[in-house]
């Protein structure tokens, strides 16, 4: 396994628990961060703790599980599936209580072991249908 490779299975723990801990050694002081939640990349350890704060904070028992990987030179593509229960509001949207499962691609670029920048892709459509904030096609 290379080491970009090894360096996801650990950011996964990370975002996994939550654990700053974890996170901490392998994301770059520098890091940029780009995600659909925030219209400016967040930059430093404290934009993934917020944005992972706000994911645990409206579904506590979400989970990321990574299902490919596709590597070239410094970056790495993953394809995660999360899951998890919206059991407080996320983003404006009030509790649900439903159930999701969503694709993300995420693309991270790593300079001296760490992460120094990742651009963040959730299914945000498929999110917002299966919380029943648009209608699923058909409906």
């Amino acid at each position: 396994m290379n080491t970009n490779r090894q360096l996801i299975e650990q950011f996964l723990q990370f975002i996994n628990t939550g654990d700053a801990t974890i996170g901490k050694p392998i994301i770059s002081d520098d890091v940029i961060f780009y995600a659909p939640t925030s219209p400016e990349p967040m930059k430093g350890f404290e934009g993934y703790m917020s944005v992972l704060a706000m994911m645990r904070g409206a579904m506590p028992d979400i989970q990321w599980k990574i299902e490919e990987t596709i590597s070239e030179g410094d970056k790495i593509l993953v394809r995660y599936t999360m899951t998890g229960t919206q059991t407080q509001p996320l983003m404006g949207m009030p509790a649900t209580g439903k159930k999701i499962c969503v694709t993300a691609m995420n693309i991270y670029e790593f300079k001296d072991g760490k992460i120094i920048r990742e651009h963040g892709l959730p299914d945000m459509f498929s999110l917002l249908m299966q919380l029943g904030v648009i209608p699923a096609p058909g409906q």
